[in-house]
């Protein structure tokens, strides 16, 4: 992930939190207007009700934090209780001392005939609606953590899968170039040529999160045809269909290159006349890739089908696209079929 999506997510966070504390802070302002309005005295009201507040202050900042949100519910309910009590006898501490020297008489906020046990209800509403909505924000806190998580694996898997076909991709293209250099030295700096443009692709522009154009992809794709066609020479009958106005649809890099790959690998038999046909086409909202090779049964098979590469850009696909994406593989005696659909 980069330093602007960390940045960012970060960002997020902190409006969460100052969230948390508007929402907190925003119902007891309420509160203590409402009381304002409704008491004579406002001195009183400020005095009595600071153990209130002073107490508020601890738990939200002080027992939520670093008892109940790490699950050490003993020291958490211990304290809470010390709190409440601290809260409900400091009150009435203030209570007779405005009583005593000034003469002012407290209405209970709650209806009970006790102050202490009208106080001690109070606070116990107070610090609840406390956790509830410390509890209420730590939840979407969590969401977006695991959310954030969800991407970051999506993208460590996405750079795998990504490293895993490069160097695959890559040793193949060596191999064809290593039969060129000692037959055709020409022919062999043409392939090392194309093959730059090829790591340039694969290095500066296919990233994880990169889309390229199809523009872009079908000179990657037709430079790789070259490197194979310098190899196998007139025994490869290779046609390519594109449209007439190729769209600026944008795509992830080295998904169809996979398939041509194994075109080349799978269905070339020295001696034998091979066709490989590509077509890309576009229709609305959707993009579509078919590939079509030559299959001879009786050709060794070095490899299992549908190896590491194919699982590879099945979970590439699965990972980009989830469900809204087709991928049909189908063999016959003669043909081995690839149809990919891919939604814009």
């Amino acid at each position: 992930m980069t330093q602007p999506r960390v940045y960012e997510f970060n960002r997020e966070l902190k409006k969460l939190r100052r969230l948390e504390n508007i929402t907190l802070w925003g119902i007891i302002v309420v509160a203590l207007l409402n009381q304002l309005l409704t008491q004579q005295n406002v001195f009183p009201l400020w005095a009595i009700q600071l153990p209130f507040l002073l107490g508020l202050i601890i738990h939200h900042y002080i027992y939520v934090p670093l008892f109940l949100l790490k699950s050490n519910y003993f020291t958490y309910f211990l304290l809470l209780f010390i709190l409440l009590l601290g809260i409900v006898f400091s009150s009435e501490a203030i209570i007779d001392i405005l009583d005593e020297q000034y003469g002012i008489r407290w209405t209970n906020l709650i209806p009970y005939e006790s102050t202490m046990l009208s106080n001690f209800v109070v606070a116990m509403l107070l610090m609840g609606m406390d956790v509830a909505i410390r509890m209420i924000f730590n939840n979407i806190k969590e969401k977006m953590l695991a959310h954030e998580a969800d991407n970051k694996l999506m993208n460590y898997k996405m750079e795998f899968l990504q490293f895993q076909i490069s160097p695959h991709f890559l040793m193949n293209t060596l191999n064809n170039i290593h039969v060129l250099v000692d037959t055709d030295e020409k022919k062999a700096k043409e392939a090392i040529v194309s093959l730059s443009r090829l790591l340039r692709h694969m290095l500066y522009e296919s990233t994880p999160e990169s889309k390229v154009s199809l523009e872009r992809q079908l000179a990657v794709i037709r430079a790789y045809c070259d490197l194979n066609l310098l190899r196998y020479g007139e025994n490869v009958k290779l046609n390519i269909t594109v449209p007439r106005d190729i769209p600026s649809v944008q795509m992830p890099p080295l998904i169809m290159i996979v398939f041509i790959e194994n075109a080349f690998k799978h269905g070339i038999v020295y001696g034998e006349e091979t066709h490989i046909n590509m077509n890309f086409w576009v229709e609305p909202d959707f993009f579509h890739f078919s590939i079509s090779n030559t299959v001879f049964p009786d050709k060794p098979k070095s490899v299992k089908p549908g190896g590491l590469g194919i699982k590879n850009v099945k979970e590439r696909l699965n990972l980009l696209y989830g469900d809204s994406y087709k991928l049909t593989i189908e063999q016959t005696q003669s043909e081995y079929f690839v149809h990919l659909q891919l939604p814009l």
